[in-house]
């Protein structure tokens, strides 16, 4: 059998090699200038949307619609619900995905990425029950105890802390208490007991039963507010995961056994905190992908062995505003953003985008997609004040175009992006190519560059062909097709790339399936209008089945008829 192919047509009649090439300024200040404002955004959206996934939104058919306006990953936390509820949470999220994906016609790959930590270091109660409420003054001093006889009566003198390293702090640490008003409480320890710590009220506030305490630019053990004995997912029990999450190990025993894509770490510090949770994933969850939460100015002096040891980078931009002046805040920023880019590593930047969708909040979402974020994590409010006032008020209507507004923003960042003159990564381009795999993708990547191609597909197993053309950065859009389901959602960490999971029968040869497979990405290319008749792509591909990487590379013209088979 032959196959008549969609790019044999002659090359005179291509537009696009007769149109002139749009110059590349060589400054980014010259980019700027003449930047057209009444163009178009691009068509295609390279950087994720993540949205959390919770009881208020847990019904298929609002997921479904998140979905539809833009959402890539969806974000659970398993510490604020018990197994039965985070169950019936991915059986919404799955049938939602399977309905959207019918109506497509492809499979739709959704990341599923969860919260994983330790008990969190709390108050006890207070004297008087549990709605009790103390108000620290500023100025004034209180002291913390670790004491069990307090664990039921504080009071504004003396509050029970469930922390037993809480001697071990010293003398002008910081700790942060949430609060019932707006802010956090902030204390400066005095003075160090046998087992409680004088500290000065730095920033008032209300405090209830049970609050949340953060220690802040303290170190801490990996294990320091987690009693269980440490074990791996391979030894718990299927017994254990109907318990509540209380302790890390459950909560990814819980993950690897519905199949979750990746993990957060929050407060990851050292590269320790991530070789821990690998430890817990073992041989069963190695597939997993492990982010590193950066949250904390340790953190934060730890980036490059983070940004080594971790799969890639979540930035709380809130939290870290607690450890680090809010004026550094946009340093870290591009310090965190720019190390994951020059590693290949995706960045998750955390986003608040409101109903009226204000400039502050337009302006924060494109600075993070010109900075070079992966993925945008988007916090949407639920509790509405609006509903109070109007009964018909749909939030859920609302949280779709956030999302959909954060897309458009997102389309057109992207579209103003500097392509420099030396095409790509420049430092990628310049350094030994050691692996096979990494100079072809960089080869692919100049070959798209100098024929101005509009995709690049790769046929990949583990997506590590499709990351390697994400890291070199080039000015078209990847289309990676897998026959690998938790490839294909994974990949949806990385910016620039749309990995299509590919699940048809096997063909006879080799040859057939690659051509076949590359049929399948050309009628999603020309679905999703990314490909139009005349355009060049490029093609990377094994030419050998079981090889372990990719050792082709073609540049192709596209038709606009379809693959015909030739008897």
């Amino acid at each position: 059998m032959k196959m008549s192919l969609p790019w044999h047509i002659p090359l005179e009649s291509l537009p696009s090699l007769k149109e002139k090439e749009a110059p590349i300024e060589a400054t980014l200040l010259k980019h700027y200038c003449n930047l057209n404002i009444h163009e178009n955004p691009c068509e295609e959206l390279q950087t994720g949307l993540m949205c959390e996934i919770g009881m208020n939104n847990r019904e298929p058919a609002v997921i479904q619609r998140l979905i539809a306006s833009g959402m890539t990953v969806a974000r659970l936390s398993l510490r604020d619900l018990e197994p039965e509820s985070c169950s019936h949470l991915i059986q919404s999220i799955r049938q939602a995905v399977y309905n959207y994906s019918a109506e497509l016609e492809y499979v739709y790959p959704l990341a599923l990425i969860v919260d994983v930590r330790g008990p969190d270091i709390t108050t006890g109660d207070l004297k008087g029950g549990p709605k009790t409420m103390v108000e620290l003054i500023q100025n004034e001093t209180i002291r913390l105890t670790a004491d069990p006889s307090w664990r039921e009566c504080g009071t504004t003198e003396c509050v029970y802390i469930g922390y037993d390293h809480l001697t071990d702090l010293q003398h002008g640490d910081i700790l942060f208490i949430d609060s019932l008003s707006s802010g956090k409480i902030k204390l400066i320890i005095l003075a160090v007991g046998d087992d409680s710590i004088e500290c000065k009220i730095a920033i008032g506030g209300t405090i209830g039963a049970k609050m949340t305490v953060r220690l802040s630019k303290v170190p801490r053990e990996c294990d320091s507010t987690n009693k269980k004995d440490h074990e791996s997912a391979d030894s718990i029990s299927p017994d254990s995961l109907q318990q509540p999450f209380e302790y890390t190990e459950d909560q990814i025993a819980w993950a690897i056994a519905f199949d979750i894509d990746a993990v957060l770490v929050p407060n990851s510090q050292t590269a320790q905190d991530i070789r821990h949770v690998r430890s817990i994933l073992s041989e069963k969850g190695k597939h997993i992908l492990v982010f590193a939460c950066i949250d904390s100015v340790l953190g934060l002096d730890n980036i490059d062995q983070l940004v080594t040891e971790a799969d890639g980078i979540f930035i709380d931009r809130c939290i870290l505003s607690t450890d680090l002046p809010v004026e550094k805040i946009f340093i870290a920023q591009k310090v965190i953003v720019s190390k994951c880019n020059n590693a290949g590593k995706p960045c998750i930047c955390k986003a608040v985008i409101n109903e009226q969708i204000p400039t502050l909040c337009v302006t924060d979402i494109a600075n993070l997609v010109l900075d070079g974020a992966d993925v945008l994590s988007l916090e949407l409010h639920y509790d509405s004040p609006l509903t109070k006032f109007a009964p018909s008020y749909d939030v859920v209507r609302m949280a779709e175009q956030c999302i959909a507004a954060a897309a458009v923003i997102c389309r057109q960042a992207e579209r103003i992006l500097w392509q420099p003159k030396i095409y790509g990564n420049l430092e990628l381009m310049q350094s030994p190519l050691e692996e096979p795999t990494k100079a072809i993708c960089v080869s692919a990547v100049e070959l798209a560059t100098r024929s101005r191609s509009v995709v690049i597909i790769c046929l990949t197993n583990s997506g590590r062909t499709a990351k390697m053309l994400s890291h070199a950065k080039p000015a078209c859009s990847i289309v990676a097709v897998t026959r690998t389901c938790h490839t294909a959602r994974q990949l949806r960490f990385w910016r620039g790339v749309r990995a299509m999971h590919y699940f048809e029968a096997a063909k006879s040869s080799w040859i057939l399936e690659v051509e076949s497979r590359i049929h399948a990405a050309l009628d999603y290319c020309k679905a999703k209008r990314i490909l139009r008749a005349g355009d060049a792509y490029v093609v990377v591909t094994s030419l050998r089945r079981g090889v372990g990487y990719c050792d082709s590379v073609r540049l192709l013209y596209a038709s606009a008829r379809d693959t015909i088979l030739v008897e």
